[in-house]
């Protein structure tokens, strides 16, 4: 897939980042009343892109993906990470997690933490992230909490 730039979300974005979000957490068919009751969270806010780090990715104009990044120091939060079901297996995930885990260097974090949706899980150990543990969800089951190493040098696309 070509042509995909990651750029740093504008204000105007917050509402397709929210139903890209949605549109994905949707993709691993939970129950439609625990996607409603979570779509009407927040989810994204326009204070966020002005407190986070938060990065789209972007064919053209349309948004198929995007993370974001809660600087937490030492660790630095990956809060958030959405990919459109059109493009889940297409590598987008991986470059925004790669790109993602840049910024976190950049950021001065030694490690990335974040929640993992169980369905995600596999993704992330690809990614070189390692269970520590686990967290109740917003839905009161338990759910992976992993931890990547931001003092290794390399990426995953370097090894």
């Amino acid at each position: 897939m070509t042509d995909i730039e990651i750029q740093q979300a504008q204000p105007e974005d917050v509402e397709v980042l929210r139903k890209t979000a949605i549109a994905a957490k949707s993709y691993w068919n939970y129950p439609d009343y625990l996607i409603q009751q979570w779509s009407q969270t927040p989810i994204i806010t326009p204070d966020s892109l002005h407190n986070d780090i938060v990065y789209a990715a972007r064919i053209g104009s349309l948004i198929i993906g995007w993370y974001r990044l809660l600087v937490r120091l030492p660790a630095v939060v990956l809060e958030d990470l959405w990919v459109l079901p059109d493009y889940i297996g297409k590598g987008i995930g991986r470059k925004l997690f790669e790109h993602a885990i840049e910024q976190a260097q950049l950021s001065g974090a030694d490690h990335l933490e974040l929640d993992a949706d169980p369905n995600a899980a596999p993704f992330y150990m690809r990614m070189g992230c390692h269970p520590v543990g686990e967290r109740i969800s917003e839905w009161g089951r338990a759910i992976p909490h992993m931890v990547y190493d931001l003092r290794i040098q390399k990426t995953t696309s370097d090894r």
